[in-house]
């Protein structure tokens, strides 16, 4: 994966003891917003403008992978806006043309990258190293790679429509029942 990425960043947690570090602005992933969610574009808790660039090179552009690799690892993600993430995670910035096909390998992975993790604790551990390392299989003979991303580009593009329509309805629902309650 180093070869085919162009960086591979681990996340970092902003000092908690610096209440400035938190607020509204930008989506701090970690690793119980990635569950069952194929794009994140919020997270349970954020970052204020002061707290992100505290660690300015943690920021993760859209249109990334993020992987967990410490504690549950294999889960797999894509960014659907500029995030930062905990330590837990690392996150595959890479050209357009192989996010799809990287992130649906990255899922048939998931086993093998939970036994790469280093096991002699209870808890897994994945370094970035090991994790650089691990050997994946993209398409790449002539052409291959342009008629996947035409089938799969619009299939993720209606996929992240969905969720975020999903996340507004859950917002409209919450509104809407709080009136109640």
């Amino acid at each position: 994966m180093k070869r085919l990425a162009k960086m591979i960043i681990t996340g970092k947690t902003p000092s908690t003891k610096v209440k400035e570090n938190y607020g509204t602005d930008i989506p701090f992933v970690k690793i119980p917003d990635m569950r069952n969610k194929v794009f994140i574009d919020e997270a349970s808790q954020n970052l204020s403008i002061f707290g992100a660039n505290s660690q300015k090179n943690k920021y993760i552009p859209e249109n990334s992978i993020i992987v967990s690799c410490i504690g549950t690892p294999g889960l797999v993600s894509l960014i659907g806006r500029t995030v930062q993430t905990n330590q837990q995670i690392n996150s595959l910035i890479l050209d357009n043309k192989y996010i799809y096909c990287t992130y649906l390998e990255l899922k048939s992975l998931k086993y093998k990258i939970r036994n790469l993790g280093s096991g002699g604790t209870t808890i897994k551990n994945l370094n970035k190293t090991d994790f650089g390392n691990i050997r994946i299989t993209v398409p790449n003979k002539d052409g291959q790679l342009d008629r996947f991303n035409r089938i799969a580009k619009p299939i993720f593009e209606k996929i992240h429509v969905n969720n975020i329509e999903l996340q507004n309805l859950v917002k409209v629902k919450e509104v809407l029942l709080g009136q109640y309650f």
